[in-house]
């Protein structure tokens, strides 16, 4: 169910739809890890290629992933994540003998409930026709789940997907002050993080029979975070400039990253999108407190204190587990793909990207 969820954070337009089920993916890896480490903890610790799905399971999230997505969101809570939450419910251990299972059953119980709760809220708002089938009209030609390979905007969004330079957007207007433009391009940054969300997702969905739990676990955490940073630009636009949605979107991170694999996505970002917005946001965050803006210095203190602890974690991950061999093999092959991407969609010069630096990069594909 954690790739079905994660897989839904591409497809699924509505941008509160898209918050929850980046929560409900890391409450759901959080789950299935603590599993996993009392496995681990009782002599029976599960390789990564265990993870891999049966024939049948397979067969059926790939016949959830070929349903439209708000069917899919409407049908998660009741076919899938209820059965799971009656089976916490209902698993007993002795809490004498197996204290610490029961512990792990519990507060999976709890994470399950939260879930729980989100999801039927985000389907409740987006609940299909009543004539509109609740299934596909037939099954997949394909009995291996495809995941998205391209993010989808919530239609009150207008979008672009040509840079992630605010500064040159149709829609950005000077607003006669360094630190208000400042402001309003790291708010959109971080309001834009959609994208990012949906990186960690698709890694995710992709590497759950491949790499180390530690990995797992860190990119499902990273998809929440990146959730809450959209949610927390949404909110500051809202508070400074008027109707968030009036801001056009950038989709060009995911426009490349979501035609990647998940390993080469996940070292895209990480090594040429997120070092490249921590400078700036902790030079906001030091001109907020000077400035006795205290709103916007504690949350880019936050944003840019997760995106550090992203940066340290997922480079020394990359650099341990990536099948290239080391960081630095990965951050070349994940180049070459992205070029090899912007010349199939017509937006860049592969050989001309290849020439980039790592600043360069991160200006035209953002975090």
């Amino acid at each position: 169910m954690t790739r079905l969820l994660a897989a839904s954070t591409l497809d699924v337009a509505e941008f509160e739809a898209k918050l929850v089920l980046a929560e409900a993916v890391h409450a759901l890896a959080e789950v299935a890890a603590s599993c996993e480490e009392r496995a681990a903890e009782l002599g029976a610790a599960p390789k990564p290629d265990q993870r891999r799905a049966t024939d049948e399971q397979e067969e059926r999230l790939a016949v959830a992933l070929a349903t439209p997505p708000h069917q899919r969101l409407a049908a998660l809570p009741r076919a899938w994540l209820t059965p799971l939450l009656g089976m916490f419910g209902t698993s007993p251990f002795d809490p004498l003998l197996d204290g610490p299972s029961e512990r792990v059953r519990r507060r999976g119980l709890s994470d399950l409930q939260d879930a729980l709760g989100g999801l039927l809220d985000a389907a409740a708002r987006l609940r299909p026709a009543a004539d509109q089938p609740a299934v596909p009209s037939s099954r997949p030609a394909v009995r291996t789940a495809q995941r998205p390979t391209m993010g989808r905007r919530d239609e009150r969004f207008a979008t672009f997907e040509n840079t992630r330079d605010y500064r040159g957007a149709a829609d950005w207007r000077d607003l006669g002050s360094p630190y208000d433009n400042d402001l309003l391009e790291l708010v959109r940054v971080n309001r834009d993080e959609i994208d990012a969300l949906e990186t960690f997702a698709l890694a995710l969905f992709d590497l759950v029979a491949e790499a180390d739990l530690e990995s797992l676990r860190h990119l499902a955490r990273l998809t929440w975070d990146e959730a809450r940073h959209a949610a927390i630009g949404q909110e500051l636009l809202h508070e400074r400039f008027g109707d968030p949605f009036a801001y056009e979107c950038s989709m060009i991170g995911i426009r490349v990253r979501g035609q990647m694999t998940g390993w080469h996505a996940w070292t895209q970002i990480t090594v040429f999108g997120e070092l490249g917005i921590i400078g700036p946001m902790r030079a906001l965050e030091r001109t907020a407190r000077r400035r006795g803006d205290d709103r916007i210095a504690h949350a880019f203190g936050f944003i840019a204190s997760d995106e550090t602890m992203h940066l340290r974690d997922s480079r020394r991950l990359l650099d341990r587990n990536h099948p290239a061999g080391g960081l630095a093999r990965a951050a070349d092959a994940a180049r070459a793909r992205a070029g090899r991407i912007l010349e199939e969609l017509g937006l860049y010069d592969a050989e001309q990207f290849a020439q980039l630096d790592e600043r360069q990069i991160f200006e035209l594909l953002g975090e």
